[in-house]
């Protein structure tokens, strides 16, 4: 198995990094899609003086296409609190999933984003040295070729052109009914696309002999695993676990959630 297209980010021995993926923001108007984004927008709040550097690893968002004039009232609380973090010097990366991939100059003009569309090779060097592979994770490892094929069509930039000839109202409420058939569909395989996923963290770290550790996001289930060739986790989601990875140093990592007290401060 072959790594993805990835870009190769040095991070400092002394740097902590974040690692976090999956509230799927926007996907509805309920309190619980609110209370997200607020426990979002205080978990971003809290990073500087906590973290150099923060990776999205995809579907911050349900839903996410970039207009060239037109900014999505919904998800305007998490963009600003997303420029105020790199406002505050947070190196922030954001590797596109399944649902965010049309990301663009937004993010990278005004928020000072960096966007990636398929992976991040980072490679902390120090007393130990330790690479480290971060990827949304989908369509990565054997077969599901029906999906592989619809994830290059939807990058198309003749197909992305089109669509933004739709009404951006138009447009959101497409995207919001295929993403809720999707969902369904999802739900019913949940064990077999953690298993999945695992198996393709093990391969990708077989890939490589100077890989140390790979980190997934996608299948919504927080995971660390330990093979012979390495170390597979997984960021979980901001859906139910509301979880998050931390790398302080070297080979160290740390599985966190936020916890019932602190939803209970918003």
């Amino acid at each position: 198995m072959q790594l993805p297209p990835h870009t190769v980010v040095p991070v400092a021995s002394d740097e902590r990094v974040v690692f976090f993926s999956d509230a799927h923001l926007g996907n509805d108007n309920t309190s619980q899609s609110r209370r997200r984004t607020e426990l979002l927008c205080t978990f971003l709040a809290g990073l500087p003086g906590r973290a150099e550097v923060a990776i999205i690893l995809g579907d911050l968002f349900d839903f996410y296409f970039e207009y060239r004039s037109v900014i999505p009232a919904r998800y305007l609380r998490v963009l600003g609190a997303l420029e105020t973090l790199t406002r505050a010097g947070v190196r922030t990366y954001y590797v596109a999933g399944n649902h965010d991939f049309w990301l663009g100059r937004l993010f990278t003009d005004t928020l000072g984003v960096s966007v990636e569309p398929d992976a991040l090779l980072l490679n902390r060097e120090g007393e130990q040295n330790c690479h480290v592979l971060a990827a949304h994770g989908d369509g990565l490892g054997e077969g599901d070729t029906g999906y592989k094929i619809l994830k290059a069509l939807l990058r198309n930039k003749m197909l992305i052109g089109a669509f933004r000839l739709i009404h951006p109202d138009w447009g959101y409420a497409i995207a919001e009914l295929t993403s809720r058939t999707s969902r369904k569909h999802t739900a019913r395989h949940q064990d077999r696309r953690v298993e999945a996923s695992a198996r393709t963290g093990q391969a990708l770290l077989a890939a490589d002999n100077e890989l140390d550790t790979v980190i997934l996001a996608h299948t919504h289930t927080p995971d660390d695993r330990r093979f012979e060739s390495g170390r597979y986790l997984n960021t979980g989601d901001w859906c139910s676990h509301f979880s998050w990875i931390e790398w302080p140093a070297a080979d160290r990592f740390v599985m966190k959630h936020f916890t019932d007290s602190a939803i209970e401060k918003l």
